[in-house]
Parts: C-alpha cells; structure tokens; sequence
C-alpha cells in the first residue's frame, strides 16, 4: 500500500487526504495550527467561468494542470461531493456545487456569491427570499450587531421584506460580541410564520430559520476547522530528509513521518507556506516563487512597486507547478519526484476571489490522488 503524508490542516490538506485515500493510500496529515481557513466567512467560491479562465490566465492552477474544461469539469464533479459527503461524516453539513451560484447576505445585509454555503446558511439564498417575509434576529446584549441595519439592507438592497426583532439573553453581559452566541441555542422569535435570520454562532436552527453570512472570526470557520482537523498529527514539520530526488520523511521535532510520497498544502503567509522577508521565500525547501510565472528573485523591485500600487498583487505569489502538481525550482525542475502542492501555497490567483475555494479543494484532491499514484 502506498503511504502519504499531507503537511497541513487547512482545506487543501484534508482534500489531498480524501483524494490520496479514494486511492487506496495509507494517509497521515501532520498540522501545526489551523491556518486561513479558520477565517472562512460561510461561503465558499469554487470557480466562476472555467473556460474563460483557462483561455486567458496561463499562470492560474487550474491551467497549469494541463487539462482541457471536460476533464477539469470531471474532476470537480467527483472532488465537490467527494468534500461535501466527508465534511457531512465529520460533523458539517454544507450543499451545493461548482457549476451552480448563489447569493447570500452577511451580518451588514450585503450580498456574498457562494457555490457551496453550510446547510445552515442555504435557505437564506436570496433569490428565494424574494416575496418572502424575513425576521432578523438583534440581541439586546450584544454591541456589535444591528438587525435593524440588516434588516433595512435586506429591503433596500434585495428587495425582501425584513424585519427586525430584538430578543434578549440575559446570562450575556452588556456589550457582548457576536462571538459569545458561539454554541447557544437559536431563540425563538414572535413571527412564527415568517423565515427568520440569525447571526451566525447560534446551534439547534427552528424550521424556517438560517444564519447569516460572518465577519472574521468566523462561527462558520470554527466549525469548518473543527470538521477538518480531525484525525489530524499535531506537530510543526521542520525538517526533511532527502535521498536523491526523492523526500523519504519529514521530522516534526522528535517525530519522523516516513512515507512514498508527500504533499505540501502548508497555506500562504496565514499558515507559514510562505514567508516575506524581503522577497516572499518558501521556507521549508526552499521550492521557487513565483509571480505572473517570473521567480520573484528575477523581479526586484518592480515586485515591491507592484505590491505598493496593489497590496493584494503579492498574495499572488507562490509555488509554480507542473502538471502532475509537482512543485518547481527556480531553473522550472521538479526537484523531488514524490512531492506534490496543493492550495494557497501555489501562486497565479486570487485566493479572495471567485476561486477561492476552488484551488484548494481541486488541486488537493488532485495532489492527493497523483501523491498516492506514485510508483505504481
């Protein structure tokens, strides 16, 4: 049986992990912290238009995947349900799919696009809340919530009818945060007849009610790590012995992690992927870095300019990989046969954007299944 080991807890990893077992892998995820997806808000973007993606950004990690829109159409049909049906055995219930978009409303009432959303934030789609009546839940207590302003974005900006009701919880102190509904059950509202709209944290959801989108830190990201980090190693890798062009284990402190082959789903700057000192580094094995397919050591300063005229160009930054998702040195070389990348430690994308989710779900489940693959 082929052994792999996935460095890193994020989504990357637990997809890669998925993918390496849907092949018959033995699999052991080492994780020191979660990482960037504990910041997730609740709604997760896959991708937007595939074909126009590929036709015009050669650098983005779909298109150096080397497949045409039928194939990754393919892929994405089997790694979204493949997410969906683990994340549900782990613990979170989420619904939807890549090839289908909806749009739900945060806690200020503005309008978030999302292929995927929890099964608690689904039925506030806001297409279906059209001539509908909403009630938003304020609680008294907490200082950093307004239903009202909610409930006026809702009909300004939507056209719902929403209205807002205050309840209260008495056991919060005055000026708590949104972050203390963490866990409490849903309270029940007047309006029975109407849909209602909780802020997000609240469990055990009546009939009709649904969580608004969040704002960092995230309910929804507490339950979404929660989910994934299960079964996870704690430990922070810090060493890698290397024979030839092959990695034959990793050292976490006192621990050896010996496998036939590794993927890296270490994250970005959040999760230590990736490291800015002076010019962004890889800092584990000192893979290359990439901006707009150019090693970041080839660009100088016109990549500080860039960053400085547009902060978020340098978290465009990251590995380049080929089409088996083997990481690059800075000469274009996959250095180590057995090693695969998944996630926001690649570079070419826009990891807020309408790939969000997208990369690290379809390369981990991709890096995953290639890592288990190796040698056969």
């Amino acid at each position: 049986m082929t052994s792999v080991v996935v460095i890193g807890g994020g989504i990357a990893g637990y997809c890669a992990a998925l993918g390496a077992r849907r092949e018959g892998a033995e699999v052991t995820v080492v994780a020191k912290a979660p990482g960037a997806t504990a910041l997730y808000a609740g709604a997760m973007e896959v991708v937007d238009d595939l074909e126009a993606l590929l036709k015009n950004e050669p650098h983005h990690p779909f298109s150096r995947l080397r497949m045409d829109p039928v194939r990754l159409s393919t892929e994405l049909d089997t790694a979204i349900p493949a997410l969906l049906l683990a994340l549900e055995r782990d613990g979170l219930k989420v619904e939807g799919g890549w090839r289908a978009r909806g749009s739900y409303a945060d806690i200020h009432g503005l309008a978030r696009p999302a292929n995927v959303v929890p099964a608690t934030v689904a039925g506030g789609e806001l297409k279906g809340l059209v001539g509908r009546r909403v009630t938003v839940v304020g609680v008294r207590e907490v200082g950093d919530y307004d239903a009202a302003s909610t409930a006026q974005a809702f009909k300004e900006l939507h056209n719902v009818e929403a209205i807002p009701e205050e309840v209260s919880i008495t056991e919060l102190p005055a000026g708590a945060a949104l972050t203390d509904l963490y866990g409490r059950r849903a309270p029940s509202v007047t309006n029975t007849r109407a849909l209602v709209a909780y802020p997000p944290g609240f469990s055990t959801l009546p009939d009709g009610g649904f969580e608004l989108l969040a704002s960092p830190p995230s309910p929804h990201g507490w339950r979404l790590q929660q989910a994934i980090g299960l079964g996870a190693v704690r430990a922070e890798v810090d060493g890698v012995q290397v024979d030839g062009a092959r990695i034959v284990a990793v050292k976490a402190g006192e621990k050896t992690f010996r496998a036939n082959a590794f993927v890296l789903a270490t994250g970005h700057y959040i999760g230590g992927g990736l490291r800015k000192d002076g010019a962004t580094s890889e800092p584990l094995l000192n893979l290359g870095v990439f901006h707009d397919g150019k090693a970041v050591a080839t660009l100088g300063t016109r990549l500080e300019h860039m960053d400085y005229l547009e902060p978020a160009q340098e978290f465009r930054s990251g590995l380049s990989t080929d089409e088996r998702l083997r990481p690059l040195d800075e000469a274009g070389r996959a250095p180590f046969e057995n090693l695969f990348a998944a996630g926001s430690v690649l570079g070419g994308y826009d990891y807020a954007g309408p790939c969000g989710f997208g990369v690290p779900i379809l390369t981990g489940w991709l890096a995953g299944r290639f890592a288990a693959r190796f040698g056969r």
